[in-house]
């Protein structure tokens, strides 16, 4: 068997080394590459938090504050606002926030508007330092968004309620602004009195098809095509807020596209 020279062992331990760190370089490419690829889709606006192609969803709050809440109410909105907040809205999904006041030309744009980040709670921690997106999620969107509860109660009564004004406000500066092509919903908290000097439910007998061949029941017509539609009443008026008076707002909400899909009391 032949010897094999000192020069040709220091040859091959070099192809060796060459080849190992090749091998190495293609391993590091591959790795960022994948790293890249999988991190790219959760580059976010920074101003809106939404994913860089654009939200995936859309969920919008309207909160009536023409009317004092009481306590057990203040509590239960803050309940509410914070379950949606936390658990109800999807990561990716954009959430504004408009409040029903008096004036609805002073109401007309969103008080806030910014997508769910995500908590990092279901990322890799080889793809995603979960602590900057703990902090984010926290720092960016849910601090800011549950401050703004404060301005969303009043401490006192309106003279009057422009609910369907500001439902038309809300599909033009909301739902068709953005014209997400995901899931929408629609997240009303009001007694849903509507109360103005061209139409006031508390003298109404709530007949929608009398309501919409009227010139103000076709001022108030609206386009909200596949949004989904969650009421929660406030029961400032049981007396008025009837089985009635829940299914003309089902008629109004089926004529304008949209969908009933919860009505919940909240008492107090």
């Amino acid at each position: 068997m032949a010897r094999i020279s000192i020069r040709e062992k220091k040859q091959r331990r070099s192809h060796m080394l060459w080849g190992s760190a090749a091998l190495l370089m293609a391993l590091f490419i591959v790795g960022l590459a994948a790293y890249f690829l999988v991190t790219a889709k959760d580059d976010l606006n920074s101003e809106t938090l939404c994913p860089s192609e654009g939200p995936l969803g859309h969920y919008i709050l309207l909160v009536d504050k023409t009317d004092p809440l009481s306590f057990i109410q203040k509590e239960a909105f803050q309940v509410e606002l914070e379950s949606i907040v936390r658990h109800k809205l999807p990561e990716g999904y954009l959430f504004s926030v408009f409040s029903l006041g008096e004036n609805f030309q002073n109401n007309a744009k969103p008080l806030v508007e910014l997508c769910n980040p995500g908590d990092g709670k279901e990322k890799s921690h080889w793809t995603t330092t979960v602590s900057i997106l703990q902090k984010q999620y926290q720092e960016k969107f849910l601090t800011p968004l549950l401050q703004k509860s404060e301005e969303l109660v009043s401490a006192k009564h309106a003279k009057e309620s422009p609910i369907f004004e500001m439902i038309q406000l809300v599909s033009i500066n909301g739902f068709q602004k953005h014209a997400v092509k995901g899931e929408k919903k629609l997240i009303i908290m009001s007694d849903m009195l509507h109360n103005t000097s061209q139409f006031n439910m508390y003298k109404s007998k709530f007949d929608f098809e009398d309501f919409a061949v009227s010139p103000y029941g076709k001022k108030s017509q609206l386009e909200l095509s596949n949004v989904s539609v969650e009421l929660y009443y406030l029961m400032n008026t049981p007396s008025l807020q009837t089985r009635k008076h829940a299914l003309f707002w089902e008629q109004f909400f089926n004529n304008s596209g949209a969908r009933v899909v919860a009505i919940r009391p909240l008492g107090g």
